[in-house]
């Protein structure tokens, strides 16, 4: 029983947090005349996600050596202030830099939650990591639509107050029902170097190495997709904002349960097989946006399976991690993986600013297929090292 409730806690944590990281993307239209242009806001969202990613290197030493549990709340009270420092600022400097704590204090959530989830059941990895993406996409898609709800009733100002103090109470749950599972004694003594020497000691080399590549590409496009999907309904097939912010939650919720398929697939089926359709039919989707009608029907079947050939792609990366993956490196392993995934494709917002802002928001999307695809092609030399069940 506590067990069960200390993954509802994570789970749920992981929601709140990725819920800060669409605040800012939903609300774009109703920022935009205030904080600047297309590109300004491209930039903003780099940053976020820039302090995010790199954030989760040193992040995933600390989760190898120190309390999870402490890591998980602090990530929560970190988000929750800063997101509050943003709702009352009036300097863009200030809110660059509250923009950038919020980025740290999501870097603290990864390497700790996916470590505790990844070290529950070695059998059932997959479905574990599938129960952790249910929470964060549903996170997203709970933050797309009330933010734009209530961003249109209260303002900006107020949603980023309110998803603030809805963090710290986040924290204050977590003190309570988070477990703590024992770190491995011999990493937490181990210095820097040897930790990262100790993740590459692994006889799967040539396959983390391949699977890090793909999660480069993979994290391009939750940053990228996820910071303008809304925007471009919006703008370009001319849906209402509400209507806009509905859609990307319908996409993202989809998501999160197919972030539970994902993971029970590749349990029984085999991680590479899920990566390559899911991969595939992302990068066909993303384009399809492109030359649909402005038809509610069809835009709401593309954004539907945006949402689900995309996330069913990311329990399978995640157990992947876990297979090849040292037990007493696993905490490492996932900052590299966050490090590299949100840290290198925090660029893709801002590419895609540049893009929206010089030739025109179609092409944001050509690029972001053009990325999938990419995925899909390293995909095809992944190698599956367990057995399905």
């Amino acid at each position: 029983m506590r067990q069960s409730v200390s993954v509802i806690a994570v789970a749920l944590s992981h929601g709140v947090m990725h819920a800060y990281l669409v605040l800012l993307p939903a609300l774009v239209p109703l920022m935009k005349d205030e904080l600047g242009n297309f590109e300004m806001i491209g930039l903003l969202v780099s940053l976020v996600f820039l302090f995010y990613g790199w954030g989760s290197l040193p992040v995933g030493f600390l989760s190898d050596r120190y309390s999870r549990k402490a890591l998980i709340v602090a990530s929560m009270a970190l988000c929750g202030l800063s997101t509050i420092v943003v709702s009352v600022s009036t300097s863009l400097v200030l809110t660059m830099i509250a923009l950038i704590l919020l980025g740290i204090g999501a870097s603290l959530y990864h390497p700790p939650g996916y470590a505790h989830m990844s070290l529950l059941s070695l059998e059932m990895r997959g479905r574990y990591m599938g129960l952790q993406g249910l929470g964060g996409d549903l996170g997203m898609a709970a933050s797309y639509i009330s933010s734009v709800v209530l961003g249109s009733v209260l303002g900006w100002r107020n949603t980023f107050l309110i998803w603030g103090l809805i963090g710290l109470a986040m924290a204050a749950l977590d003190m309570f029902l988070v477990s703590n599972i024992e770190n491995d004694v011999q990493a937490s003594n181990q210095g820097y170097a040897e930790t990262l020497k100790g993740m590459l000691k692994t006889e799967h080399l040539r396959t983390l190495l391949l699977v890090f590549l793909i999660i480069i590409l993979s994290g391009a496009l939750w940053n990228g997709v996820s910071s303008w999907i809304l925007t471009y309904i919006n703008h370009v097939k001319g849906v209402q904002l509400i209507i806009a912010g509905g859609l990307s939650t319908i996409s993202y919720t989809i998501g999160s349960f197919a972030q539970i398929l994902g993971g029970e697939l590749s349990d029984r089926k085999g991680r590479r097989i899920i990566l390559l359709i899911g991969f595939g039919l992302f990068s066909a989707s993303l384009f399809a946006l492109t030359i649909v009608q402005s038809s509610l029907p069809l835009i709401l079947i593309i954004v539907s399976l945006i949402g689900f050939t995309f996330y069913v792609t990311q329990s399978p990366l995640n157990a992947l991690l876990g297979d090849i993956s040292p037990k007493r490196t696993v905490g490492v392993t996932y900052g590299v993986n966050f490090a590299v995934k949100y840290g290198i494709g925090a660029f893709a917002p801002a590419i895609a600013g540049y893009l929206a802002a010089n030739y025109s928001l179609d092409y944001v999307f050509y690029f972001f297929a053009i990325i999938s695809a990419a995925a899909f092609a390293l995909s095809l030399f992944v190698k599956d090292v367990r057995k399905p069940l």
